[in-house]
């Protein structure tokens, strides 16, 4: 069953965390100790304003046939709807990277030759080096959502490349966070209270504390956690409210320092 939270305003942002569906993974992957097999939520973000709507990500779709585990299931479009969003609603889709679990929820009709975008008004910003990455793989490789949805993004004239810090919406902006997969991002949203959503640059609490256990599915490991421990640092400076992709809940909290210059999650946030 899908679940939302309704997070406290950012700007002129009203804020959502959607779980649109979970999956089991190895245990291991979060942390030693853990039991063999575990559920995490897939979480994307609704940001609306009196004038648009911005989804941060949109689950897996129809790809979730893909997980290679016997156990996943999402629903994008029925989770939306638990917050009064229907596809037509949606403005602008903002795709943290360009995996299955992230971007898969675009796309509406059957793999790989009947294809549509499952978002029928919006445009699709995507950082411009995971485009660039995408373009240049086989469409046909194992889990290559990517390929065939920037093709039909750039038929109907719907995709945006963008870079570090652009600014994708009033107070919208985008932060580059690579490592986990070429052109990886942060979304930053501004306020009095600012909200982060970190997407994969880690992808449970346990991994604040213990950033060096996030290294199951990472692209570039090494630049991963440089990037990981980097937003970490800006998240306890800034105190924005911070929310990542596969931390249960779903919920938003904060990041502090700790007295031994490492890191926790503090206040959850409803």
């Amino acid at each position: 069953m899908a679940h939302a939270d309704a997070i406290a305003p950012a700007g002129l942002w009203r804020v959502s965390l959607v779980e649109v569906g979970a999956s089991i993974h190895p245990g291991e992957w979060i942390a030693p100790g853990y039991p063999e097999w575990v559920w995490s939520p897939i979480n994307v973000v609704v940001l609306r304003s009196p004038e648009q709507t911005v989804l941060v990500d949109a689950g897996p779709g129809f790809t979730t046939a893909w997980w290679p585990f016997d156990g996943i299931h999402a629903d994008t479009e029925a989770a939306l709807a638990s917050v009064g969003v229907v596809p037509a609603d949606v403005d602008l889709v903002v795709l943290t990277h360009l995996d299955y679990d992230h971007a898969g929820g675009l796309l509406a009709g059957t793999w790989p030759d009947e294809l549509g975008l499952a978002f029928p008004n919006a445009r699709v910003v995507v950082h411009e080096d995971a485009v660039a990455a995408a373009r240049a793989a086989d469409p046909d490789a194992p889990d290559n959502v990517g390929t065939r949805l920037l093709a039909l993004l750039d038929a109907g004239g719907r995709l945006e490349a963008v870079r570090d810090g652009d600014t994708v919406a009033e107070g919208i902006s985008v932060r580059s966070a690579p490592g986990h997969r070429v052109g990886h991002m942060c979304v930053q949203v501004a306020g009095d209270d600012p909200f982060v959503f970190a997407a994969d640059s880690f992808h449970n609490a346990e991994h604040v504390v213990h950033p060096e256990w996030d290294n199951s599915s990472d692209e570039d490991g090494e630049t991963a956690l440089a990037t990981r421990r980097r937003v970490l640092g800006e998240l306890a400076d800034s105190g924005a409210r911070t929310a990542i992709t596969h931390a249960a809940g779903p919920h938003a909290f904060r990041v502090a320092r700790d007295r031994s210059g490492g890191f926790r999650a503090v206040e959850v946030c409803a």
